[in-house]
């Protein structure tokens, strides 16, 4: 309470005649305001006796009173004065609040209660509880949710507010409680129709999803005939499904369709390709197991061709296998058969060389060519034989054997051998000193180491196309008497070859002092051989040609056919070449050429060898370097059926064709028993062999040839 307190006139430190005049603050307590009660002392501040006091609004007392007065709501000033004893005039003003900071207050608020079968819930609308204000009265609630909100089903708090005028708010809350009345059937939904795959003889198991809701229960029961998982048979069945909440009501039947169906094939089990040996050319029976088995049907039988038992040819055959399981489905799977012909019979080599010698064309002995030997095996046909030394080899000076051999596709080898024996039988080439005269340098006649005779007995020389020294010896007698001496001078080369001339030594008697020397005939040589010597062969003919050394007068140039043969002298002139027309194809021609000088003295000549021949193969060239497969070419065979072409790559023959017609283009790939081969980079060997009659007869002629290319990218 607040007291103000005015004095008209007091001594210092005397109380104020008016006291309790404090402000106060209250609490309303109508709409009109408040009732105030409040106690007034109005003393004399001089003598301290009671003086009459009047107080607006309030009443008047004397002395200590009780005032009362009714005021109204807000801030109402009050003025008190007092008359005191000496006359003068006391006041005091203060202040009355009536305030309203009271909320309206709610009585007790029942919950509202209501049944829907709706599961959302339901519009629910209540009476707004009313508060009560001890200034503003009756004041109705304003609560959320509001009246007419539609509340879930269970248990809704409603909270509810009522401000009175003065900003005062008082709350409350009350429950809507919503039940659910079930009476609907579950929602039921089933998959649509399918077909599925069998598994099994008796159809397949099946697994399916069927889904219900409800208004009430969140997980009906759910019913099917036939369940989830059963096993479905073969063909269309019809599921039938229901469902159930937890209020017993049932949802109308839902209906779907399973097909199961039989759409997979047998499987097919095969033995695998086979192989199989046979003696027999015209093939083997060959036994085989084939089973099938079906996922529905089982064990179902299975048909081949060609069927098991069957005599199969030589080479591969393609099996061919089916099998129906019932249902319309059919599997098929193939191997293959393939029937070789046991081997284990070499070639036969036909046309070996007979043994032959022949002469050395030098110190290293001398080039032999020697026709090849043909071989045949009985499943391969014509084989290519290989002989070491190779022909066109140089054989060195003695025996040789040459072993020629032929290998089949199975590994069986023949083999054969000759002998070459190269001999020396040409006679070294003499040259004797012209005849001379010396005088004896006794009186009987002159020692055969003195200068003069030495010189003669030493001039002879000898040259051999084989032994770089032959041996010279003479029959001179150590002491050469006075008079005339035919001495016979002998060359004899490292095979003991040897040829003999004479030349005369006159032994004249001792000259007097002072007599001039006897005149010395020139020395006699050789003359040398000529150089570069080529024999070319071509079809009947030979091309001999040479380099011509200074001082030589002319050459001839002898043909002969083997050791000990006649020498024919084929030309004789100063040219470098020569033509040797109209010869034999096939057969080995010598040719040895022979220079002379102006004095008649020979060389010991230098000799080559040359076969001529007429090239079978035309093309390509043998050596030829390739970018693209090749067209082979050779010449017809007169009477040939048919011909045999091996490709040969290294050691391993990888392709054998027999083309009716000369010519042959090679493919870039190809497939030979039952290989699959490429023309990669690399060397290859063409062979040639002519056929005759049918090929079941295995009739082979000779080899017309065989040539190599390099393919190249």
């Amino acid at each position: 309470m607040l007291v103000g307190v005015l004095l008209a006139s007091t001594s210092a430190g005397a109380p104020p005649p008016i006291r309790g005049a404090d402000d106060q603050t209250v609490e309303a307590t109508s709409s009109a305001g408040a009732t105030v009660s409040w106690q007034i002392k109005a003393f004399d501040p001089t003598s301290g006796n009671p003086i009459s006091a009047t107080c607006t609004p309030g009443g008047s007392g004397s002395g200590t009173f009780q005032l009362t007065a009714d005021f109204p709501i807000g801030a109402t000033p009050v003025h008190c004065e007092a008359t005191l004893e000496n006359g003068s005039t006391a006041s005091a003003d203060f202040t009355v609040t009536v305030r309203d900071t009271q909320p309206p207050a709610f009585g007790s608020v029942s919950d509202v209660t209501a049944s829907t079968t709706n599961p959302g819930g339901t519009a629910v609308t209540y009476a707004s509880p009313v508060a009560t204000d001890v200034v503003d009265g009756a004041i109705t609630g304003s609560c959320s949710p509001a009246s007419g909100s539609t509340f879930s089903v269970g248990t809704t708090q409603v909270n509810c507010s009522a401000t009175d005028a003065h900003g005062n708010t008082g709350t409350t809350n009350f429950n809507v409680v919503v039940t659910l009345t079930d009476d609907q059937a579950p929602t039921l939904t089933v998959p649509s129709s399918q077909t599925v795959e069998a598994t099994g003889p008796g159809g397949a198991v099946v697994a399916f999803s069927v889904t219900a809701t409800d208004n009430d229960d969140p997980s009906p029961s759910i019913s099917c005939s036939p369940q989830s998982g059963s096993t479905f048979p073969l063909g269309t069945t019809s599921v039938t499904c229901t469902a159930t909440d937890s209020s017993g009501n049932t949802s109308a039947p839902g209906t779907f369709n399973v097909t199961v169906k039989d759409t997979t094939p047998p499987t097919i089990s095969t033995p695998g390709d086979q192989n199989v040996q046979t003696s027999s050319p015209g093939g083997a029976p060959v036994i085989y197991t084939v089973t099938a088995t079906d996922l529905v049907a089982g064990t179902v039988s299975a048909s081949c061709a060609p069927a098991s038992g069957t005599t199969f040819p030589v080479g591969t055959t393609t099996v061919t296998c089916s099998a129906d399981d019932g249902h319309g489905n059919t599997a098929h799977a193939s191997f293959s058969v393939t029937v070789a012909l046991a081997d284990d019979t070499p070639p036969v080599i036909t046309g070996m060389p007979a043994d032959r010698t022949v002469e050395a064309n030098g110190p290293n002995g001398s080039v032999v060519n020697f026709s090849t030997p043909t071989a045949n095996d009985a499943l391969d046909g014509p084989v290519p034989v290989t002989c070491s030394p190779a022909p066109g080899a140089n054989f060195p000076l003695g025996a040789t054997t040459v072993t020629c051999s032929a290998t089949d596709t199975h590994g069986n080898t023949a083999t054969g051998s000759f002998t070459v024996t190269v001999l020396d039988t040409t006679a070294p080439k003499l040259v004797v000193p012209a005849d001379r005269n010396v005088y004896a340098d006794t009186p009987s006649g002159i020692d055969s180491q003195s200068d003069a005779a030495a010189s003669f007995l030493g001039g002879a020389r000898a040259v051999d196309s084989v032994d770089p020294h032959p041996v010279i010896t003479n029959d001179a007698p150590d002491f050469l008497t006075v008079g005339t001496h035919v001495v016979t001078f002998t060359a004899r080369d490292a095979s003991g070859n040897s040829t003999s001339k004479q030349a005369t030594l006159g032994v004249l008697p001792m000259p007097p002092p002072g007599t001039a020397p006897l005149p010395v005939p020139p020395a006699r040589k050789p003359p040398p051989n000529v150089r570069a010597l080529k024999a070319e062969a071509g079809d009947k003919l030979v091309r001999v040609s040479w380099q011509m050394p200074s001082g030589i007068d002319h050459v001839f140039v002898t043909r002969s056919l083997s050791i000990g043969g006649e020498n024919q002298v084929v030309f004789t002139g100063s040219g470098q070449a020569f033509t040797d027309r109209g010869l034999t194809n096939g057969v080995e021609y010598r040719y040895l050429v022979v220079s002379v000088d102006a004095s008649g003295n020979e060389s010991a000549g230098v000799a080559a060898v040359a076969v001529p021949t007429l090239s079978l193969l035309r093309s390509p060239k043998d050596g030829a370097r390739l970018r693209k497969p090749p067209k082979l070419v050779w010449l017809t065979e007169p009477g040939a059926s048919y011909y045999n072409v091996q490709l040969y790559r290294g050691n391993e023959k990888i392709l054998s064709v027999w083309p009716i017609r000369a010519t042959l283009v090679l493919n870039r790939k190809w497939k030979f028993q039952g290989r699959r081969y490429t023309l990669a980079p690399g060397i290859y060997r063409w062979y040639v062999w002519p056929g005759f009659g049918a090929r079941r007869d295995v009739d082979y002629g000779d080899m017309l040839g065989f040539r190599s290319f390099t393919f190249v990218r």
